[in-house]
């Protein structure tokens, strides 16, 4: 697709900056600012909305300001980032807000899909800089299992949805990665590639 038929929507230009750069139309709003978005949706056929990021008890009221005004400004379709099997509500913390929007999409009366992320990458990577410099990745997973995928490919799943207009509504994608691990193998891994010794340490969850 040409940047040019892609608006993006940020909270200031600084952060659109790199995209203007390649041609993408920047439009600025706020998901807390409730007057900026319908005006940011002014012809916008199929809208991805990213859920909001750490900001856990804030998430629901921002989601339900995105979907009043997609439907005021005459939005056709959403994509929403959910969260992997949130009905089921294995992840307590994060499943409640997520299916408060999940509900409020299915009773707007727009065309919808969901596209339930499980666990990112980057949640795993993001540990290693301090184990590197400690020799300890330390966690409470245990022997648990992970099966995680990169940003980009969750990033290629919405924007294959998106531009696909046979995607029926309502439609709901569980979306993981393939080949599960436990943090044993991935630290086991990340000694091997860096050439440095580093030990898992499982601890209680209370620590």
């Amino acid at each position: 697709m040409s940047p040019a038929k892609v608006e993006v929507i940020v909270r200031s230009p600084e952060k659109g900056a790199d995209l203007k750069a390649l041609g993408v139309e920047v439009r600025i709003a706020d998901y807390d600012k409730p007057e900026t978005l319908e005006a940011a949706f002014a012809e916008i056929d199929r809208l991805l909305l990213v859920s909001s990021s750490n900001q856990v008890g804030q998430r629901e009221s921002q989601h339900l300001n995105v979907i009043a005004a997609a439907k005021k400004a005459g939005v056709g379709f959403i994509a929403y980032t959910s969260l992997l099997n949130t009905d089921k509500r294995l992840l307590k913390i994060l499943s409640g807000e997520h299916n408060t929007t999940e509900k409020a999409l299915a009773s707007s009366g727009l065309a919808y899909a969901l596209l339930r992320n499980g666990w990112y990458t980057k949640n795993l990577t993001a540990a290693l800089p301090g184990a590197l410099k400690s020799g300890v990745y330390a966690s409470a997973a245990g022997d648990g299992k992970f099966t995680t995928v990169p940003r980009a490919d969750y990033a290629e799943a919405a924007a294959r949805v998106l531009a696909d207009k046979s995607v029926p509504s309502g439609k709901i994608f569980e979306l993981a990665g393939d080949e599960p691990f436990t943090l044993s193998e991935f630290v086991a891994e990340a000694a091997r590639q860096s050439g440095k010794v580093i030990a898992y340490k499982s601890l209680p969850e209370a620590e």
